[in-house]
């Protein structure tokens, strides 16, 4: 039996199915970028270049993802249709982070920060869908703000053509960073940072629908790559480590929304010059197990190294951390995603 069962069909697939092997390599970047950006070691600069794009590059490819003729739906049909995808993942992986914390909240360093903290007290953060509330896994808050994010753009779409909403939902989420940082007040299930996701939503299907990327000659995609990852690079450093999850945009909020489009430009036109593969195949077709399960394997990962003393509790994170925790908290999604195949649901 194959370590991944699924990477030869996940590498001959796209070609065959119709699917865009540039969006599955960028999926699988991305993926790797959400894993390493939460794990521990890893330099600030880099964290810092990380947050700035990583999620917003999500809620661009699922708005790219979205086939035109779906907007024929009716709105409690998405509706049904985006919560029948999503609902099961965010209580499945909120269940499995709880009992990990549970089984764990007063061992080592973590009976400190669990201390006081009744058995009830993470079950807000599944009711309220915010990050903060989520501490067991923040990852999660992802979730409801994606259902809200779809939900809002098909209702908009029976209003609005593609490039009105497009440009609505661009100028109003640049509107959103720049006028709210850091509110004291949250709106449950990331109904305030929808208003930021849909602009990465809508512009990635205007970018689809406009196929941008499709035919664009080699010379021309690696400049405009060179220089989206220069901008990023260059422009990124001015700003703090923004989280849309928490909606703080740095000091410098102007920045926000272009600094976050040169990061996602830079990996479709690194995507676009790489071939099909089997593991980036796995990675993108698993990405709906790996983006809500790596917190907690991160989290095990440490917890083992150190009752193991591989690391001593005084142990220096570094960048060879970050990269072998991330490596090892992937490969444990393997075991998980076998035993995810004999529930009555599918991810």
């Amino acid at each position: 039996m194959r370590l991944f069962p699924s990477l030869q069909r996940s590498s001959l697939s796209p070609a065959a199915a119709g699917r865009y092997v540039f969006i599955d390599n960028a999926k699988a970047i991305g993926i790797v970028l959400i894993v390493i950006g939460h794990s521990k070691g890893l330099p600030d600069n880099i964290v810092r270049l990380i947050f700035s794009f990583h999620v917003p590059l999500f809620f661009f490819i699922s708005g790219f993802l979205l086939k035109p003729d779906k907007l024929a739906d009716s709105v409690p049909v998405s509706a049904k249709k985006i919560l029948r995808t999503l609902a099961w993942p965010y209580f499945l992986f909120f269940c499995f982070a709880y009992l990990y914390w549970f089984a764990t909240r007063n061992v080592g360093v973590k009976a400190a920060l669990s201390a006081g903290r009744p058995w009830y007290d993470p079950i807000a953060g599944l009711l309220t869908g915010l990050e903060p509330d989520l501490y067991i896994n923040p990852p999660l808050w992802f979730f409801p703000c994606l259902v809200a994010t779809v939900i809002v753009y098909q209702a908009a779409r029976k209003l609005l053509n593609l490039t009105a909403a497009t440009c609505c939902f661009a100028i109003l989420g640049f509107a959103v960073t720049l006028a709210v940082s850091r509110p004291p007040y949250r709106l449950l299930l990331g109904l305030d940072a929808m208003w930021v996701a849909l602009s990465f939503y809508a512009i990635g299907q205007y970018v689809r629908a406009r196929a941008w990327f499709d035919a664009m000659r080699t010379g021309p995609l690696f400049l405009l790559g060179l220089v989206s990852a220069a901008a990023l690079v260059g422009a990124g450093q001015w700003n703090d480590r923004v989280d849309l999850a928490t909606m703080y945009f740095g000091a410098q909020p102007l920045l926000y929304l272009p600094v976050s489009m040169f990061g996602i430009v830079a990996v479709l036109c690194i995507s676009k010059f790489l071939p099909a593969s089997g593991i980036t195949g796995w990675l993108s077709e698993n990405t709906l197990v790996i983006f809500p399960a790596h917190f907690v394997f991160l989290g095990l990962v440490r917890g083992a190294a150190l009752s193991l003393h591989v690391i001593a509790s005084d142990y220096q994170y570094a960048l060879g951390w970050s990269v072998v925790s991330s490596a090892l908290a992937i490969l444990l999604c393997v075991p998980l995603i076998y035993l995810l195949r004999f529930l009555p649901i599918r991810l």
